[in-house]
């Protein structure tokens, strides 16, 4: 019969054997269940790094395959409405943080930040353009303001000399 003792804190080689190694899970990011295949009895799920800002439920949005997982974080947006058209804005602008971890792309798998308008093509920013296309869209709420203003005070002028 062979001795498997060991020392404390000495695994046998044979143990060690069998042991599947883990992956570290890199600062910021989590293990996310995703399922892979349409759902039914074939439907597979598989843990995948997640980034934490991720918002995706990657199991209700499963994918064909596991290239398709992409990370998507909380939406924002801004609508603009119109007096001609009540109850239904005319633009819509969102914005939201994403990452596809699969792409051949470095820039689509490095965090991004994606820009779009319902029905058009999205745009693509790195973190310095976000950071360029903010403060131009702070320019220009400050220049909607300044043409609200002007517009109240016509308005307030006309209704006074009526």
């Amino acid at each position: 019969m062979a001795n498997h003792a060991t020392s404390p804190g000495t695994a046998r080689p044979e143990a060690i054997a069998t042991v599947s190694p883990f992956p570290a899970i890199a600062p910021g990011h989590h293990l996310a269940p995703v399922a892979i295949g349409a759902p039914g009895s074939e439907q597979k799920i598989v843990f995948v790094p997640c980034p934490d800002w991720c918002a995706t439920n990657h199991v209700s949005n499963w994918v064909h395959f596991l290239e398709d997982v992409d990370h998507t974080g909380d939406e924002f947006a801004v609508h603009v409405p119109s007096f001609f058209n009540e109850g239904k804005p005319v633009y819509s602008l969102t914005a939201a943080v994403g990452s596809d971890s699969m792409s051949t792309d470095p820039r689509m798998r490095a965090a991004h930040v994606i820009v779009g308008d319902e029905g058009s093509v999205d745009a693509y920013l790195t973190p310095d353009m976000a950071r360029t296309t903010a403060n131009d869209l702070r320019k220009l709420a400050d220049k909607l303001d300044e043409a609200a203003r002007t517009a109240r005070l016509h308005n307030q002028h006309v209704e006074a000399v009526a």
